[in-house]
């Protein structure tokens, strides 16, 4: 059933124009931004978008321009780590699964529980906050591991919105959906 699902949906995020990915990103990026949960943020965890995810990189830029603790996740075996970016350009290399990553020489090692606010990639996500991933579990098990207080976004195209998503007991809901049509409140 998941992967059934994981496959339509990229389906349909890969086949949205390059210029409406780019002007539904731009929604995104404004709703994000107006949110007092990033503003009152100190330390924020973002993605780096690769392929047709809703896009980051602008994001992840006014963060580190506006004095935000900016902090990217790195793989590690089966499992994520998260540093400190001060420079996008600089410090970024393409890491596991060809995703731009910190650098070794540019590790600054931060905590799960130090974010205030985690932006959280996905497949797919439904109205009560369940979250499809990729698959690996990567961000299952890093959710799992930061604070009660952390804020949990997701950043996502209205056609990733689901209605309902199968679920597990380890599944840690999300907070909020973006899409550039609404915002979704789910806790």
């Amino acid at each position: 059933m998941k992967r059934k699902i994981r496959k339509e949906i990229k389906a349909k995020r890969d086949s949205l124009h390059p210029n409406d990915r780019k002007e539904r990103s731009r929604l995104i990026e404004e709703t994000l931004f107006g949110l007092d949960h990033f503003k009152e943020a100190k330390t924020i965890l973002f993605y780096v978008a690769t392929k047709s995810e809703v896009a980051t990189e602008g994001m992840i830029r006014h963060g580190i321009n506006a004095g935000k603790r900016v902090v990217l996740p790195v793989t590690r075996g089966d499992g994520l780590i998260l540093s400190e970016i001060k420079d996008y350009d600089l410090e970024l290399a393409p890491g596991t699964f060809g995703i731009l990553e910190p650098k070794p020489e540019y590790l600054r090692l931060v905590e799960p529980a130090e974010i205030d606010l985690a932006i959280i990639p996905g497949i797919a996500f439904d109205e009560e906050g369940g979250r499809l991933g990729h698959g690996g579990g990567h961000y299952d098990r890093l959710l799992a591991r930061m604070s009660e207080k952390t804020h949990l976004i997701a950043l996502a195209y209205e056609d990733q919105v689901v209605r309902r998503l199968p679920q597990e007991d380890h599944d840690i809901p999300i907070e909020k959906i973006i899409t550039e049509a609404r915002l979704l409140c789910t806790i």
